[in-house]
Formats: structure tokens, sequence, C-alpha cells
């Protein structure tokens, strides 16, 4: 239907003129300013000017890098394969629930091109035991975890004989397309690495917001996996993330297989590749959908691991002096390194307003000028790094996810001189749980600036005797009141989001996917807005028209699905069983191809579905087929006697068909001619149910 690389793409390059124009204003901005400050510290305060001055320094470098990957960016077209490769794809596992393992093993064994399938369990379980005899796929287990998931990879390998290694986590579902999409690129010899974006189907994650960016909806880590991994693709230097990637074994030969080292296995394997003068490859398509962290817990928790274990392998390898590392792909390591130790920065901002506004001082000479200066060029240069950022660096967001990070970064520190941190297992829940613990020090940062406020305050009014002489009392407090007020609102907002958006979530994630809803005698009742296995919000045509006990058929593509329903729910939702093991598969299957439906929804956003003609507001609809109604997704033209329909169904050009449309509560049975069919340049996703989708141009 649409390429979401080329839908990214052509987003930035609608607005290159303005990114490149921010970005040169930033720096001709943000580097006289440095060297204005240098010359203004405050004379009675020298330690608190320094500290205040490196951040700053901190934060305009970082703006940089920001700069220098927003400048670039590399697109890949995906070619054909035109030579046989042999692949064996592998699903490490340790501790993570046994249902979501039989998913991704489904998702892995069902992969169109041939391979060889193997369940690598550290876990020891005779359940994922069980999983493997299930699917008939290769299961291997050893005796001890040593190299945690890099060892489980490495003992595998000894048993495979496959020319290419693909390896996806035990939460990520591969797509029956993702082989296809990234093999064509391991036909360069050079290239031992070739890595496709981490995308998440758990879209309710505190992760999300509701902006659109590239056509899909905005996430903490899009700014990563549609920009600066497509910059430093430029020169051959992405690096990998771990799961839906693949790995050329000759390379891994050359580099002593899967590094047990570090705890970042990932990064580690794509920098020794590096060393050696192998290419890595960055294919900016989905071909596998994960578990996004749903809580703060597993945030702080991935977030720590992440940072430690690539600090870790910059230690192990000597980052800055090791040789055979090309100086763009050294300073794209760099890169991620310098924004792996924000947190620093970030303290510094917290607690010097503070400090500032309790002892009286500032850290720099305490002038209207200068004052003027501080307040008015910092945010200059933030709203130039959101224009510059395309959308992909909003103010709001990312000043709240910022905050989130800064302990996970202070801790993680430690990986830079060297420290080891044992393995972790993310729990790879979709039902989030709220952890105050976990919120803790930012409830310590309320306390603080809320108590930096009140004694400035009681201090401005003559209550208390002042801690030191009033020196430009009106500008300290002025600069002082308003970083303390912009922290506090930070932390507040990550305290609030954090528990409100944990517990919007659900056991299991309802995906918003569109089907029919008709009762045993075929009437139509509704249309699902949100669906799971097992629950689902429904907008019925009459209020409450599920009741406990009802049977149901969920139209889906290729398949009518019969569930009970056991539990009505306010505002239209249902709590339903299936009614046979085959249509629990389907649904699920179905369910869990997620490309299909998300580009269905996505549609009305991606500027390339547009060009196309497939782009805008797609619905739900029922095919009359002889005697049966089937599903099908109806796209309404600019003028009301044409429109395009999307089914599952063989149709004959020129035939006449019956449609009926669900509007303002009234079921409306339309005529159509079929009069071609549009063959668009990415066609849909066949999914883990194999279908094969038609799109039709239809008029009346």
């Amino acid at each position: 239907m649409f390429s979401h690389s080329r839908e990214v793409v052509t987003y930035l390059s609608q607005k290159r003129l303005r990114v490149r124009l921010a970005g040169a204003a930033y720096a001709l901005v943000a580097l006289p300013y440095l060297v204005w400050r240098f010359t203004v510290f405050n004379e009675n305060a020298l330690v608190m000017s320094w500290i205040f001055y490196l951040a700053e320094f901190y934060g305009i470098v970082l703006g940089l890098t920001l700069i220098y990957s927003a400048w670039q960016q590399r697109e890949r077209v995906i070619p054909k394969i035109t030579r046989p490769f042999t692949v064996d794809v592998m699903v490490p596992v340790y501790t993570e629930p046994a249902e979501m393992i039989d998913l991704t093993v489904l998702g892995a064994k069902e992969i169109a091109y041939p391979h060889e399938t193997w369940l690598l369990d550290d876990g020891r379980r005779p359940e994922i035991e069980a999983i493997a005899k299930k699917y008939g796929v290769h299961y291997v287990t050893r005796a001890d975890n040593r190299g945690a998931k890099a060892g489980n990879l490495n003992n595998a390998m000894k048993l495979s004989r496959g020319e290419v290694i693909a390896v996806f986590d035990s939460d990520h579902i591969a797509q029956r397309e993702a082989l296809e999409k990234l093999l064509p690129f391991l036909e360069d010899e050079k290239v031992g690495l070739v890595q496709a974006p981490q995308c998440y189907y758990n879209e309710d994650s505190f992760l999300y917001r509701e902006n659109y960016v590239g056509g899909g909806r905005w996430h903490e880590q899009a700014f990563f996996m549609d920009v600066m991994q497509r910059s430093h693709d430029t020169y051959d230097a992405c690096t990998g993330i771990g799961t839906g990637v693949l790995y050329r074994r000759s390379a891994l030969d050359l580099i002593g297989g899967f590094p047990e080292q570090t705890i970042t296995e990932d990064i580690h394997t794509s920098l020794l590749m590096h060393k050696n003068g192998l290419k890595t490859a960055y294919v900016n398509e989905p071909v596998a959908w994960g578990v996004a962290a749903s809580d703060v817990s597993e945030f702080s928790k991935t977030r720590r691991r992440w940072a430690h274990g690539n600090l870790h392998v910059f230690f192990v390898e000597n980052i800055l002096f090791c040789r055979g590392l090309p100086w763009r792909k050294r300073l794209a390591y760099l890169m991620m390194g310098l924004h792996m130790q924000e947190g620093w920065q970030q303290l510094a901002f917290l607690l010097l307003p503070a400090y500032s506004m309790i002892f009286y001082v500032t850290p720099f000479d305490p002038s209207l000028f200068n004052t003027l200066i501080i307040m008015g060029l910092p945010p200059l240069m933030v709203l130039l790094l959101m224009v510059t950022g395309a959308g992909y660096l909003p103010f709001l967001p990312t000043q709240i996810f910022t905050t989130g990070k800064l302990f996970p970064q202070l801790i993680a520190t430690r990986g830079l001189v060297g420290k080891s941190l044992g393995w972790q297992v993310s729990l790879k829940n979709v039902l989030g749980r709220v952890s105050f613990s976990m919120l803790a020090p930012h409830f310590v940062i309320l306390t603080i600036g809320s108590l930096a406020l009140v004694y400035a305050l009681l201090r401005v009014t003559g209550w208390i005797p002042m801690l030191t002489p009033p020196v430009g009392g009106q500008i300290i407090l002025s600069f002082a009141c308003f970083w303390v007020v912009f922290n506090l609102w930070r932390s507040w907002r990550w305290i609030r989001d954090t528990i409100g958006l944990t517990l919007r979530t659900h056991r299991e994630y309802q995906f918003e996917a569109k089907l029919p809803v008709l009762d045993e005698d075929n009437h139509w009742l509704g249309v699902t807005e949100r669906l799971s296995t097992t629950e689902a919000e429904v907008t019925w045509i009459k209020e409450g028209a599920q009741c406990v006990g009802q049977r149901l058929r969920l139209v889906s593509p290729g398949y009518v699905i019969a569930v009970t329903v056991h539990k009505a729910h306010s505002g239209g939702g249902m709590t339903f069983e299936c009614e046979d093991e085959d249509g629990l598969d389907r649904l699920r299957r179905g369910l869990y191809s997620v490309d299909w439906h998300r580009k269905l929804r996505l549609a009305q956003w991606a500027s390339e579905a547009y060009r196309q003609g497939l782009g805008g507001l797609w619905q739900a609809v029922l095919l009359c087929h002889g005697v049966e109604r089937v599903w099908a997704m109806l796209l309404p033209g600019r003028e009301p006697q044409s429109a395009t329909l999307l089914v599952t169904t063989l149709l004959q050009m020129g035939q006449e068909i019956e449609i009926q449309v669900l509007n303002s509560g009234e079921i409306n049975t339309q005529r159509w001619t079929i009069r071609e069919e549009i063959r668009p340049e990415f066609l849909m996703p066949r999914g883990l149910n194999d279908q094969n989708f038609a799109f039709l141009k239809i008029d009346r």
C-alpha cells in the first residue's frame, strides 16, 4: 500500500530546506553564545559558573549532533533477490511469557522465504519445548546461561549451518515478508549486518504520543529509527539493534561470534564489524512488531541497560583510540555515547536553579543585559532544534522523556569505567503497572523545587533572613524562578503521564482494527474500533446491542469468526471468547499480522498513500458475495460515483457487486461495478493468514 521508508523520505524532503536553514542558524547562534558565556562567569561562584557553563556546552554539542543527523540521510530501495540464501531464523528466549513466545515462533515459522527456525531456550522450560514441537521448529537449550543472549546465539551457531542468521527477540513477531525485505542487501559481500527498525504494536504504551510524523504515530525512539540510523547509514555505519536483524555468518566468524563481554551484543557486534572493515546496512521498513515498555519500571530498566551496555562497549573497545574505525563511523558511536550521558547535564539544570534561589547566587555576572541574553538565546536555540527535527523533536514530549531518562543514565555511567551489569530480562508486559518507587527521585525533585520557591517567597517578604547578601536580587530571583518552575513542570508531567498512560493499558493489547460485527442471523450490529483476542470496543448501531451469552460473528479478512459474549462493558465494550480453536487461531494471526490493519489506519496520514489514490479514511463494509457477506474496506472517492475497494475475495473486472455501508447508524445497500484493479507500488502484506489483498476501482 505504501512504504514506511518512502513515506519518511517524502515527509523529510518536504522540510529539507527549513531543516537546513534552522540547523545553520542554530550553529550561528550557539557558537558565539558559548564564546560570550565564557566571559561572564560570576567571580563569586566560580564552581557553580563552571558547572552551569559545562552543562550548556554539553547541551549545545548534543544539538549539533542532532543537526548532523538531520542534515542528510540515506534511502535504500529494496531490490529483488537475485541469488538464493540459506537462512537460520533464531528466536532467543529466557523467562518471557510462553504465550508471547508462541506468537513469536509462529511469526518466525511463517516467514515466506525458505528458512530453518530455531527456538533457543535459556530458561530450559518444558512449556517452551512444547511450543517448538507444536510448530515443528528446532529446539536448543544449554546447561548454563553464560554470555546471556550472546552466549545463547553462539551456542546455536555451532548447531546451525545457514549462511545468514536472522534474529528476532522473544516479543518481536516477524512478518511474512521480513527476509525478502532484508536479504537483497547481503548480496554485497562487504555487508556483514542488515538492520530494520525496532517497531512496536502496543501503541497504548506511554512511549507514544498522538502527533504523527513520517506516516506513523510519534514515539520516544522515532528520531533514532527514522533519522539518526538513516544518517549513519549514509556512510554504512548504522548500529545493530539486536532484533529484526540479519547477520552474515562469515562476518560473525571473522569477529569471533557474538561478543559476550557486554550486555549489548547488538551494538558491540556492529562495532567489531566496522573495525574489521565491514559495512552495515539499515532498511527503514518494519519487518517485525514487538512490545514497547508499558510502564516506568520497564522503561527505566531497558534505558539503563542500553546506556550501560553501550558505554561499556565503548570502554572495552577503546572507542576514542582504537584502530580500524574510520572517523565518520567513530563519530557516529561517539554521538550515541554523548546522548547516553545526557543525564548529568539534566541533573545540573535541575539542581542549580534551586541552589541559586536558596543562596541568592547565579552562575553568571547578574547584570540585566546578561540575564536577558541567557534567558533569550537558549530558548531560541531550542526552537531552532525543533524546526531542525521536522516534528521528530517535539518540545513537550522530548522534555518529558529527557527527564524520565535522567536517573537510568546517571546509574549507567558505571559502564564507562568498565563496570559490568548483569543481564536483566524485560518483562515484555503489555499491561503496565504503576511503580511509585521508580518515580521516587522525581518526587524528590518536586519537593526540592517547591521548598526553594517557598523559601524564596518567605525571604522576599521578609519572614526569614537571607543566607547571602541580596546582590542583584530581582535578577537572580527571576532567573532562578523561571528554571525552578520549568523543572517542576517537567517532573510533574513525567509523573502524571507515566501514571495516567500506564493505567490505560490492557492485559492484551487492543488493536485499532475495524471488523463488522454480525449476529447469528447475519444482521449487522456494529463495527469494532479496537480488538484483541478476548475484548473489543465496538460502535454499535443500536446502543446496548451486546448482551451476556449472545453469539456474534466477527467478519475478518477471509474468515468469519464465531464468538460468545461473556461480559458487556459500558461505552460499547465487551469481553468474549472464540467458539473454537481454529477461530481463535485465525483471529490471533490476523491481529498480530500488524502491517495490514496498521497501514489502513495510517492511510489518512500518509502522503505516499494519497499519491497512489489510496490515502484517506477507510471504512469497514460488507461485500455481498453469493449468499455470504464478507469483509471489505471502502475508501470513498472525490466524486460520490467513484470509490476504491479493498478485498480478499476473487472478483472479475466488469462484475456488478453489492456493498452494505454503515452511515450514521443506518445500513445502506449500494450497487457498484468493478472497473479496474489498482496495483500499488507496494503490495498489502499477506499476513500470517496468508491472505492476498486486492485494491479495486469501482463506480456506479
